[in-house]
Formats: structure tokens, sequence, C-alpha cells
């Protein structure tokens, strides 16, 4: 066997060669070891041309939840509106989508991360049905025999959907919207009552749209997990899970993810101290063979919904596969740094005949 004549190459070329060639092995041993093709994993590839009736999308909001549904008869909910500091961004996000009216806007609790946005979207849309936790604002005298959330941002929101006079509603496990023609139907599993913690009061709702079905779940911990599988047993099962509390271990137990058996697990989280998503969430996702999406990853999910079809993809389909792409840059690399080595070889060997 002939030997590489290491001569040829430059010390520059020889060292960028050999690290390029590392990084290179890296990604390929990640590409052969994972468990499906990671182009399939985050395009979801589809020789089907995909005419929408539906959308659910997961807003990128950072490390907040906002999830706008756009329904097939042409009314939009919005469960959710991330952080104040991401306002700006969403209400450009739903305007993009030449959404001015929002039909049922739905939060799920009064956490900051779901409801700081609150205030701009009634400044910027027609919001026709504003629905609210069980849980008053400081400003509010309560009428029924529920909770008290004293924060400043709850009480804006709320002062906000007075100004704006949207219709009022308590959100509560007998609240559903649908269809006349029955291609959807939107239910509220939860709460079935007022409760003083603002997790365990957190709405979850389940939607059913052209065939397929989401849980969508807050921040929805353990103890209501345990309740909605009392509760509900089997009708848990969706195709796309909203995964609870941005993948917290307060969330997600390995009893509700084998009820539910979804095959899509999306995870709505940005940069934070909290470490969302926690490995063991992922690990339980991984073992019930759901695909895992997370906001912070991918930015903003989009799943569209035709005839028939489920297809998830980033915001525009604008995601990089940073493994294949990083393998092609790579070997692009390092064939144009052979070029001068190769010309350089061929240089010499030219000389050498000439002299001989």
């Amino acid at each position: 066997m002939k030997k590489i004549n290491f001569k040829h190459f430059s010390k520059t070329s020889l060292t960028i060669r050999i690290i390029l060639s590392l990084i290179l092995i890296a990604f390929l041993v990640v590409v052969l070891i994972y468990e499906r093709p990671i182009s399939k994993y985050i395009y979801k590839w589809d020789d089907r041309e995909i005419v929408a009736s539906s959308k659910v999308s997961f807003v990128d909001v950072g490390q907040g939840d906002a999830t706008l549904i756009e329904l097939c008869d042409g009314k939009t909910m919005l469960i959710d509106c991330g952080p104040k500091s991401s306002a700006q961004s969403l209400v450009s996000y739903i305007k993009e989508r030449n959404i001015s009216t929002i039909d049922y806007f739905l939060v799920t609790h009064a956490d900051a991360d779901h409801i700081g946005g609150g205030v701009q979207i009634f400044e910027n849309f027609d919001v026709k049905e504003f629905y609210r936790p069980m849980t008053y604002s400081s400003s509010e005298t309560p009428v029924e025999d529920y909770p008290v959330h004293s924060t400043l941002i709850y009480d804006q929101v709320i002062n906000a959907a007075v100004e704006e006079q949207a219709e009022m509603f308590f959100t509560s496990d007998a609240i559903s919207w649908g269809s006349e023609d029955g291609d959807y139907f939107i239910k509220v599993l939860y709460p079935d009552k007022a409760y003083n913690d603002n997790n365990e009061s957190s709405a979850v709702i389940k939607a059913q749209l052209n065939g397929f079905s989401f849980l969508l779940t807050g921040d929805a911990d353990k103890n209501v997990e345990e309740k909605l599988i009392e509760k509900y047993g089997s009708y848990l099962h969706c195709n796309v899970l909203k995964v609870a509390h941005h993948g917290s271990n307060t969330s997600t137990c390995e009893e509700f993810v084998n009820m539910v058996k979804p095959s899509y697990a999306i995870i709505s989280v940005g940069d934070n101290s909290y470490g969302h998503p926690n490995e063991d969430v992922l690990a339980t996702l991984q073992n019930a063979n759901a695909m895992i999406y997370s906001t912070k990853d991918m930015g903003s999910i989009v799943v569209l919904i035709g005839d028939g079809i489920l297809n998830i993809v980033g915001a525009d389909g604008k995601h990089i596969d940073t493994a294949l792409i990083t393998v092609v840059v790579c070997v692009l690399i390092l064939l144009l740094f052979g070029i001068p080595d190769f010309k350089k070889k061929t240089t010499q060997t030219k000389k050498t005949k000439k002299t001989l």
C-alpha cells in the first residue's frame, strides 16, 4: 500500500485538515447513531403537497408559552401570550398572517411568562372572547370564591380586557368550541374548580382539528396529570402534545405520557436558569417514541393540517439541519484546501521531470 506523502501538504493545510476531519467524524457519528435520520426529524419531509386547512403555531416567545390556532372556518384562537419582553414579536408574528381579529383569547394561568403580552394583544387586535383563570386580580372586587393573584402584570391584562370591552369568561372544564360541520372541536379538560396554586389551576385543552388531536397543557403539574388520567383515561391520546411547564420535571410523568401516547412533543422554551427542558423529561418522551421539537432549537414551530396529512416545520420551513450542513461544509473546505496542495504537487512533479 502506497503511503501518503505529507510533505505535499503545508503545515497550515495539514492542521486545518485534521481539525475539520475530527469535526466531520463527530457529526457523522451523531447522524449515524441518532434514532432517526436528522433531516427527517427536523424537516418532516413529505412528498405530498399539503394544502393546510388548519394551522397550529407554537410561537417562539423565549421562556414562555404562546400558541396560535388558525381554524378551518377562518376563526382564530390564541392560547397564552408569552412574557412581556416578547410581546412585540408575538404581535408581529400574528399580524404577518394577516390576522386582525382573535375570536378566542385564553390564558391558561396567571404566570407572567404566559400572560405578559396580554396588554399588547388587546391593544393590537379585536378580541371577541377572553377566557381567564378562576383568579381575580388585585384591583377587582371578588364575586366568586376565587383566589386573588396580586401581580401588576395580571392586573394590567385584566384591566386591558375590560377597557377593550372583550366578552370575558372564567375558564373551566364546562367550556368548549366547535364548528357546525364538525371539522374541529376544542374542549377545556381542566380546571374543574378554582385552586390557589397557579400551576395546579393551569388550563388543559384538547383540540381536535380535521382528524388530528392536540393536547395543550400550560404549566399543569403532576398532580393535574394524575387527575386527568383518572377522569379522561385514553381520551387524552393525541398526535401532538404541548409539553407542560417548558419541559420541567414538575410535569410530564411517565404514566401521563404513556396514557397520552403522543407522536410529537413540542416544548416551548427559551434560554433559562431552571434547567428546562429536564433530561429526565426528554428521556420519558423519547422512551415513548415521541419526536421532540423545541422553540429554543427551531424558533416558531408550525403544524400544518391538511386532508389526512399533518406536517411539522419551522417557521416558514427555514430550519437548518446543523449536523448535515456541517458535514457538507467540512467536506467542501477539505476539498478546497486540497486544491493548492494538489497544484503544488503537480508543479513539483513537472519540474522534476524537466530536470531529469
